[in-house]
């Protein structure tokens, strides 16, 4: 079960027995962004569909940081859905497998429109 604390639009998540100094290191920007993924313009189940895929693809490909932009749902009517929706599908199989933190991204990068995940090292393929 990851950790997940809210601070207003800010949010961020760690997977069970991570080092924190992973979510200092996402605030503050100091982790280099090998990935983007604009979810503007889709509806949610294309979006799972995105995001699953990028980031299986990321990991299988070393990459370490992505950074995924769902907007801040200031002109949904309901309210962001798609920020709630990619938290909840980080959290859960197959996707926290992947995962070791997530964070709001620094203004510079999207700040509340957009989340960084640092997912786990690939491990070597045994022979």
């Amino acid at each position: 079960m990851f950790e997940v604390v809210r601070q207003g639009e800010r949010v961020s998540g760690l997977a069970p027995g991570v080092d924190r100094r992973h979510l200092a290191r996402l605030r503050a920007g100091r982790v280099e962004i090998d990935r983007d993924l604009d979810l503007h313009g889709l509806d949610a189940p294309s979006a799972r569909e995105d995001v699953t895929f990028e980031l299986r693809d990321a990991y299988a490909e070393g990459e370490r940081c992505v950074r995924i932009v769902h907007g801040r749902g200031l002109r949904s009517p309901g309210g962001p859905v798609l920020k709630e929706a990619v938290l909840a599908w980080l959290q859960a199989p197959p996707l926290a497998n992947l995962v070791l933190a997530f964070e709001t991204a620094p203004p510079e990068h999207g700040g509340a429109g957009a989340l960084l995940v640092l997912l786990r090292r690939r491990r070597p393929q045994g022979k």
